[in-house]
């Protein structure tokens, strides 16, 4: 009888070992949003002052732990990175966006539908007052942030 348990622990141990290897993100799901890091970059994990603090090679990420529902560790990515409210070209107060740079500017509504694009050739702004209240997506050039109308 202890050898058949002895022999069931070391094939459980086995195949939890050789699926460990197979996950590549840890997914942390805060607020209502998940965000998935590569494990690759992840230094360590710390509990600092009410919050998880992930620490990776190139960012600091700081979860409080009263909005964090979930942290898990996944193969695949389960979310996109959350996006930031305002960027160096882009920035949205009182229902105008304000563009500094210049290029293609998209609108995508929360399904990810292109709702409006516009060429900008200087710093302007641009009234989104037609848009429906809810959450947009914009992006011009390599810099994409989100606001919520």
């Amino acid at each position: 009888m202890n050898k058949k348990f002895l022999l069931g622990s070391v094939l459980m141990a086995a195949s939890l070992s050789s699926s460990a290897d197979d996950l590549n993100y840890l997914t942390v799901a805060y607020n209502n949003v998940e965000q998935s890091i590569e494990l690759s970059t992840v230094q360590k994990i710390t509990f600092e002052e009410g919050n998880a603090v992930v620490y990776t090679t190139g960012e600091t990420y700081t979860y409080p732990l009263s909005e964090m529902q979930k942290m898990t560790f996944t193969q695949d990515p389960t979310a996109i990175k959350s996006l930031p409210t305002e960027s160096d070209d882009l920035k949205f107060l009182n229902g105008q966006l304000s563009v500094s740079g210049k290029g293609t500017l998209r609108v995508y509504n929360a399904s990810g539908a292109l709702i409006r694009m516009a060429n900008i050739e200087k710093k302007s702004n641009v009234s989104l007052n037609g848009l429906k209240p809810g959450l947009y997506v914009i992006s011009m050039g390599d810099q994409t942030i989100k606001i919520t109308k």
